[in-house]
C-alpha cells in the first residue's frame, strides 16, 4: 500500500485531518468500497451551551469516505456513549435511541453510523475502520485467526465474526475486557475488515499501511490459484452484441423478480471477464461476498448464467436461481424475499450485469463485486475462500436498520424514476429541453446526434445536476444502421429502453411544388420517416423483449411495455408554402404512428405524437430567416406575421412546452393512451382536421 500522506494538505485541527484521512482512504477501492467504512476521532470541544465535553467525532450514516467533508461527521458526547459499553444487551432501535440523544449537535449532524459504538469502545484518539482486500483474503477462510496470527503474531488483535453494530461492539469489549494488546496497532474483524488506530492521524495512517502492505506481501508470495480453467469468451464486438441482446430480457426477469424498475450497468473489463469467463466461478460465486456490507450493496451472490447462454434460456435460469432463494429463505425462518435480492447477473464469456435503482447504485455494486472478485482470489491462495454462514448472511440481509434505508431509496418519487429513455435529435430544440425534462423526472437519458458536442454539452448539464444519468452518442438520424447503434449504445449504458423520443429535424429548403428538388424529397424523408422507421424497429424489438406490461391495481398497467413518441410538427397537418417536402415526410410519420399503436398497444407499449408550432428552436428559426429573405422583410416582420396567426398571441413556443407534453406521453399516466395527437403550439391552422 502506498503512502499518500502529505502535511501540506492535511489541515491543522484534529476534523480537517479526519477529513484528510478518510478521503486518501475513501479513493482506494482496496481499501473501501463506496458507502463503507468509517473514521473517528476523539477530541474535546465546546457543545451547544459552551461547555466544553469531551467528544466523539464519527462518520456520518449514509456519507462517503471519497467525498466526505466536516459537515458529513457526526458530534457525539463521549460521557454519555459510554451507556453502549456498559450495556448488557440491546436492540438496534435502542442503540440508534441511544446515539441520537449523545449527538451534540442533533439539528446539525447526521444520524450516526452502526458502527460509532465499536469508535467509542477503541481507546485510542485516531480510529480508521475499513473493508480491505488484503487482510479479507486472510479472514475470509476457515482458519481465519491462524492465517492472521500467520502474518502478524500478536501485533493484531482478531475478533471473530459478529454482526456490525451492537454485536461487534459487544464482543470486542468482552474479548478484550482487560484491553487491547500492548503491542496491537489493529484489529482484523472475521469476514468483515479491518480497524486501525493511532494516538495522533498519521500514527492511525501509518498502522494501516503497515498491517495491509504485509498482507499484501504475504499474498504476493504465495501461488496464485485462478479462478479455474477459461471458458470461451467472445471478442470485444462479440461481447457487445451478446449483451445488447441480453440486457433487456434480464432487465424483464428482474423486473418480475425484484419490487422495483432495475438500471443497469454491463462490465466486461479483463478482470471481470476472466473470472466469470472460469470453470470454477460458478461455485465460488456461491459462497458470498467478502464483506456484511456487500450484501446490502451487490446482493448476497450472483446468479450465473449457463456460458454463452441463448436468450431464450435466461428465463429459466432465472426460475433456478429464484427457486434457490426461497429454499434459502425458508431454511433462515424468512417468507418474503427483499425487494432487491439480485443485484450480479453474471454471463461467462461474456460479461457481467450489475442492477441497481439507477446507474450510480448499479456501478456502486460492480465495484463491491469487483473487490469480491479480489478477495477470493486471495483467499484462494492463502487457503479456501470462505464468506458467512448462510443463518448471518440473512440476518445481514433483513437488518432492519439496513432495509429501512434500502427501502426508502427504493420508493419511486418522480414520474420517470427507474425510465430509460433514448432522444433522437437530443443536441437542441426540442430534443435537448425534453432529454433534460425526462433527466429531471427521474430517467436515464441517451441523447443521441449528428451534432456530438451539442448531445455531450446536454448530457454534461444533465449529469452535473445527477451522476451517471444521461450519455450522447453520434448519430445520424438519416441512417438506418446509426439509429440501430443508438439504441444498442442505450441498452449497453443502461439495460434496456423504455422511452424513444424522435425528435431530429433538418430545415426544409423552401421550393414551389413545380420545383421541388429530389434531393429534398429524400433528404426529408430519410430523417423525418425513414429514421423513425428504424428507431421504432430497434426501440420496439428492445421493449418486447423486456416483456409486455401487465395490468394492475385501478386498472393502470405496470412493468415494462414502453413509450414511443414522435415529433411531427404543425406540418404533418396543415401545408406550409413551399415546404411540401417537409410536410409530406413529417405526415408519413404520423400516419407510420399510427400503425405502430395499432400493432404494439396490445403488448402495452404506445405510440404518439406531437403536433408542435413555432417552438422557438435552431430548425425554427432558420426556417423564419429563410421566409423572411422570400418575402422581402425583416425577421421580425415574418415573427410578427406568427404571432398574428398564434391563438395566444406569441410569435413562439418555448421547446420546455413540448417537453411537458413529452413527459406526460412517457409516464405511466398516460398508459392507456396510443395513436393520439397533441398539440403544442398556437396557430389555429396547427389543430388537426
Amino acid at each position: 500500500m502506498k503512502d499518500l500522506w502529505r502535511d501540506e494538505d492535511a489541515g491543522a485541527d484534529d476534523v480537517a485531518q479526519l477529513v484528510y484521512l478518510s478521503n486518501l482512504i475513501g479513493a482506494d477501492v482496496d481499501l473501501v468500497q463506496p458507502g463503507g467504512g468509517n473514521t473517528s476521532v476523539k477530541l474535546a470541544e465546546d457543545d451547544v451551551f459552551g461547555e466544553r465535553v469531551e467528544a466523539l467525532v464519527v462518520k456520518g450514516s449514509g456519507t462517503d469516505l471519497r467525498t466526505i467533508a466536516a459537515a458529513g461527521f457526526t458530534h457525539l458526547s463521549a460521557d454519555r456513549l459510554a451507556t453502549l459499553r456498559s450495556s448488557e444487551s440491546m436492540s438496534d432501535e435502542e442503540m440508534m435511541a441511544i446515539m441520537r440523544a449523545c449527538m451534540l449537535f442533533p439539528d446539525r449532524d447526521p444520524v450516526p453510523s452502526v458502527e460509532t459504538p465499536l469508535h467509542s469502545i477503541i481507546p485510542h484518539r485516531f480510529v480508521a475502520h475499513t473493508h480491505d482486500v488484503a487482510t479479507l483474503s486472510l479472514s475470509d477462510t476457515p482458519s481465519a485467526r491462524e492465517n492472521v496470527e500467520r502474518v502478524y503474531g500478536t501485533g493484531v488483535a482478531f475478533l471473530e465474526y459478529l454482526r456490525p453494530g451492537f454485536p461487534l461492539a459487544k464482543g470486542m469489549a468482552e474479548r478484550y475486557a482487560d484491553g487491547l494488546p500492548e503491542d496491537a496497532t489493529g484489529l482484523v474483524m472475521e469476514k468483515h475488515g479491518l480497524t486501525t488506530w493511532g494516538d495522533t492521524v498519521k500514527d492511525c495512517y501509518a498502522s494501516l499501511i503497515s498491517i495491509i502492505s504485509r498482507a499484501e506481501e504475504y499474498l504476493a508470495g504465495r501461488e496464485k490459484r485462478s479462478f479455474g480453467g477459461a471458458a470461451p469468451a467472445l471478442d470485444g464486438a462479440g461481447r457487445r452484441e451478446a449483451a445488447a441482446g441480453l440486457a433487456p430480457i434480464i432487465r424483464g426477469e428482474l423486473k418480475r423478480s425484484v419490487a422495483w424498475r432495475p438500471v443497469l450497468a454491463f462490465d466486461d473489463s479483463p478482470e471481470v471477464l476472466a473470472a466469470v469467463s472460469s470453470e470454477g466461478f460458478a461455485e465460488l460465486a456461491a459462497r458470498g461476498v467478502m464483506t456484511p456490507e456487500h450484501i446490502m450493496r451487490a446482493g448476497r451472490r450472483p446468479l450465473v448464467l449457463p456460458t454463452n447462454v441463448p436468450p431464450t434460456d435466461v428465463a429459466s435460469a432465472f426460475a433456478g436461481f429464484r427457486a434457490d432463494y426461497e429454499r434459502y429463505l425458508a431454511a433462515n425462518g424468512q417468507d418474503e424475499p427483499i425487494p432487491d435480492w439480485l443485484k450480479v447477473i453474471a454471463a461467462p464469456g461474456v460479461g457481467a450485469f450489475f442492477a441497481g435503482k439507477d446507474r450510480r447504485s448499479a456501478l456502486v455494486a460492480a465495484t463491491c463485486y469487483r473487490a469480491t472478485l479480489r478477495a477470493i482470489a486471495g483467499a484462494e491462495a492463502v487457503e479456501a475462500f470462505q464468506s458467512l454462514s448462510d443463518a448471518d448472511a440473512c440476518e445481514m440481509e433483513y437488518w432492519p436498520l439496513e432495509r429501512r434505508k434500502i427501502a426508502a431509496g427504493l420508493k419511486v418519487a418522480k414520474p420517470l424514476d427507474g425510465k430509460i429513455a433514448l432522444v433522437i435529435g437530443g443536441a437542441s430544440g426540442i430534443g435537448r429541453a425534453t432529454a433534460i425534462r425526462f433527466a429531471a423526472e427521474g430517467a436515464h437519458v441517451t441523447l443521441a446526434d449528428l451534432d456530438l458536442a451539442g448531445a455531450r454539452s446536454a448530457a454534461d448539464e444533465i449529469n452535473a445536476a445527477s451522476p451517471e444519468r444521461a450519455h450522447a452518442v453520434m448519430a445520424d438520424a438519416g441512417d438506418p444502421a446509426a439509429m440501430e447503434n443508438a439504441v444498442r449504445e442505450a441498452v449497453l449504458r443502461f439495460g434496456g429502453l423504455d422511452v424513444l423520443f424522435y425528435s431530429p429535424g433538418v430545415a426544409p429548403r423552401l421550393q414551389p411544388v413545380a420545383e421541388m428538388a429530389d434531393e429534398e424529397v429524400r433528404a426529408q424523408l430519410s430523417v423525418h420517416y425513414e429514421g423513425a422507421v428504424a428507431a421504432t424497429r430497434a426501440a420496439s424489438r428492445v421493449m418486447l423483449a423486456q416483456g409486455p406490461s401487465t395490468p394492475a391495481g385501478a386498472g393502470l398497467r405496470t412493468s415494462f411495455g414502453g413509450r414511443l413518441i414522435y415529433n411531427a410538427s404543425k406540418a404533418a397537418f396543415a401545408p406550409g408554402e413551399g415546404a411540401a417536402a417537409y410536410g409530406a415526410a413529417k405526415a408519413a410519420l404520423v400516419h407510420y404512428a399510427r400503425n405502430a399503436a395499432n400493432e404494439l398497444s396490445r403488448h402495452g407499449i404506445t405510440a404518439n405524437y406531437i403536433n408542435a408550432d413555432a417552438v422557438d428552436t435552431p430548425l425554427f428559426r432558420s426556417l423564419v430567416k429563410e421566409r423572411a429573405e422570400s418575402r422581402g422583410e425583416t425577421e421580425e416582420a415574418t415573427l410578427a406575421r406568427y404571432a398574428e396567426r398564434s391563438i395566444f398571441r406569441t410569435a413562439t413556443v418555448p421547446p420546455e412546452a413540448v417537453a411537458d407534453a413529452a413527459l406526460w406521453l412517457a409516464s405511466n399516466a398516460s398508459a392507456y393512451t396510443s395513436g393520439c395527437v397533441i398539440t403544442v403550439g398556437g396557430g389555429a391552422e396547427a389543430m388537426p382536421r
